[in-house]
């Protein structure tokens, strides 16, 4: 019932009066008993909070600072474990006294609930609640004065670690700047508010994309716009499992939309650090000549002046022979243009309707450029990334990428880092004489030789196989020409073409790098006997290479970079006192006689920064992904446990699992 009529049906004053005129005194004793456990649940709800708040704080409350008979006593250890073995004391009973408030304040109002209409218990409900919410709300900010005043200057800046935020700006960063950028670009601060339309149709879209119901709605309207009708065999009919899911989806919706309306997310929150985390991340944005991004490698926060920024995004773009600048956007004309090919190749039978209305673009915008910092090298460059997402060949891009997938052959391939250490464990004991070599490609898929690549899939497509795709040679020529060679994209106000070499964030790149490095192993195989390599495998652009001892490693590497004038080498040899070699995330050493050792390798650019506890996720995710977390740990362990070191960590993983699961079991129970 909508409060506003209530109001004027039932009284908001003198009500107690009305209830023993229309419900009598046993209804007038009861409902003061549920305003009574309602306040005394929030309250009790507050104090569990600021307790706990405390506890992870390492915060005594005052109420805990006791006198002994030395004063020197209250500095001493023993001092603090008491006090910290009572707040624990004090959660548990606040625990206690919570679950049985719960139980109370839930059996009066059921009561309440029993004996009235629901229009008139709604009514009461809601008058319970504004009477007590100003109560709640002035013994929140109490406790969070407390909670101010008891926390020491800067005490979380001992949680504030270097490798997390890179300054390169201009701009000082003052500590509590340097403690808030700490958490990562990954922290989430709870909204002000709520769009109610947004978080409906964001529920919708999850729907679409974890069914088939998108696809099929883009086909109707495809054919709405081109033919101006929908058939009745066109409209969708939900199955069965889909229906469950899409009650299920609005079950939560609506409780999600009815607490946030209560006002019940952030209702028991003590949220003065968010408060001050927001209004320095204001001042941040509001400081227009910096920049905030993301390091190339590992997780943590960089700050640049812009101008810098932008001038270094500006030097790759300067080369000529992989980009240009448009003078107009040819967004439009270009969409239009791929809409026209897929359209006849569809009409011709030439593709399949999941490949037409997966690449068919619609409302298309120029791709983004924006730049991650590689601060672990000197001078700091930027490695250029391209958003293609809601570009016009972006569908096509993922469409041709499932076409196209059966080309790799995964002979010279690292799939998995586990299968990696299994297949060098495999090896025979002879090869462990020889050196260990890691080659890495030059910017691999920015000098991707784009003409050469697409040869490569046509000539495999329908030369070398004994049926070609149904689709013309010509035309698929056409279509890869599209999703590669017609890239443009914005950056700094002006467009941009990419004319050669495949931008990263393309759905395409990492197949067209797949397909055009197989090709240059295969063609110079034989070659690589000759330059005393005995096994090769790669992953991407890093390459594991088992090199005869004879053998000169950067003279290997030179004959390597000749083969092909896109492809450059740059290489790492083992240690040559203790024969390891860091390879992706795993230190190799090799011993004769023996074979090969592994153990897990963190790189110098590894921070350690993962999503913080408080970040606004359910918390349930968070268990989630640490479980998660930790069973893939325990798998990449187990595979290469082949030192004390892992074994090691391996007992702590056993004890930390456990530790673990009895934390998440206490905080989905409230604990």
């Amino acid at each position: 019932m909508d409060s506003r009529n209530s109001q004027i049906r039932y009284p908001t004053v003198n009500i107690d009066e009305y209830i023993r005129q229309h419900y009598g005194s046993r209804f007038l004793y009861m409902y003061p008993n549920v305003k009574k456990f309602s306040y005394r649940l929030e309250s009790v709800q507050l104090d569990f909070q600021f307790f706990k708040i405390c506890r992870s704080k390492d915060i005594i409350p005052s109420f805990l600072r006791f006198k002994t008979a030395n004063s020197d006593l209250s500095s001493s250890r023993v001092y603090k474990d008491c006090q910290r073995k009572l707040l624990n004391v004090e959660i548990n009973v606040k625990h206690k006294k919570l679950n049985e408030l719960k139980k109370m304040y839930e059996l009066s109002v059921n009561q309440l609930r029993e004996l009235s209409s629901p229009d008139f218990f709604e009514h009461l409900y809601e008058l319970s609640v504004s009477k007590c919410s100003g109560l709640i709300d002035k013994k929140r900010t109490t406790l969070n004065k407390k909670l101010l005043s008891l926390s020491p200057v800067n005490s979380s800046s001992h949680n504030y670690n270097s490798k997390f935020v890179t300054n390169l700006s201009s701009r000082v960063l003052s500590n509590e700047e340097l403690i808030c950028l700490a958490n990562g670009l990954d922290y989430s601060l709870p909204a002000k508010s709520i769009n109610f339309i947004n978080v409906a149709s964001n529920v919708e879209i999850f729907f679409h994309r974890i069914t088939d119901v998108y696809q099929h709605q883009k086909k109707s309207m495809n054919e709405h716009k081109e033919y101006e009708a929908i058939s009745e065999s066109d409209v969708r009919v939900l199955n069965t499992k889909e229906l469950t899911l899409a009650n299920d989806l609005s079950s939560l919706t609506k409780s999600f939309l009815k607490r946030a309306n209560r006002g019940q997310i952030q209702k028991n929150k003590f949220d003065f650090q968010q408060q001050s985390y927001r209004k320095l991340l204001q001042k941040l944005k509001e400081d227009t000549p910096i920049i905030i991004t993301r390091p190339n490698k590992g997780r943590g926060v960089v700050l640049m002046d812009k101008q810098d920024y932008v001038n270094k995004i500006q030097s790759i773009l300067n080369d000529s022979s992989k980009f240009s600048s448009l003078s107009e956007d040819p967004t439009l004309a270009r969409e239009n243009s791929l809409k026209s090919l897929l359209r006849k190749l569809h009409d011709q039978g030439q593709t399949t309707d999941q490949f037409y209305y997966l690449a068919r673009p619609t409302g298309s915008n120029p791709g983004r450029l924006y730049g991650f910092s590689k601060v672990h090298k000197q001078p700091v460059s930027l490695r250029p990334v391209l958003s293609s997402i809601g570009t016009f060949n972006y569908g096509l891009g993922k469409a041709l990428t499932q076409m196209l997938s059966d080309l790799i052959d995964n002979k010279n391939m690292i799939k998995d880092l586990s299968s990696f250490v299994k297949d060098l464990h495999a090896l025979d004991d002879p090869l462990s004489t020889f050196k260990i070599v890691s080659f890495d490609v030059v910017n691999l898929y920015t000098n991707i030789p784009v003409d050469a690549t697409i040869n490569i899939i046509l000539k495999e497509l329908y030369e070398d196989r004994p049926v070609p795709p149904i689709i013309e040679r010509n035309d698929l020529k056409e279509l890869l020409t599209f999703a590669i060679k017609k890239s443009h994209f914005l950056f700094d106000g002006k467009i941009y073409d990419q004319i050669d070499g495949v931008s990263m964030g393309s759905p395409l790149a990492p197949l067209l790098a797949q397909i055009f490095f197989q090709e240059f192993e295969k063609k110079n195989l034989s070659l690589f006997e000759n330059l005393g390599i005995l096994y090769w495998k790669r992953y991407v652009d890093d390459t594991f290479v088992l090199l005869n001892p004879k053998f000169s490693t950067e003279k290997v590497c030179a004959e390597l970079s000749k083969l092909h004038p896109s492809v450059k080498f740059t290489s790492q040899e083992e240690d040559a006192v203790t024969h390891k070699l860091p390879f992706l995330n795993v230190l190799i050493q090799q011993q004769e006689g023996i074979g090969f050792q592994t153990r897990i390798y963190r790189k110098p650019t590894f921070t350690g920064l993962m999503t913080k506890w408080n970040s606004f996720v359910p918390k349930f995710i968070n268990i989630i992904l640490s479980l998660l977390w930790y069973t893939l740990l325990f798998k990449y362990v187990h595979r290469i446990k082949h030192s004390m070191q892992s074994f090691n960590l391996f007992e702590k993983y056993q004890r930390g699992m456990v530790i673990l699961l009895i934390l998440s079991i206490q905080l989905l129970n409230g604990n």
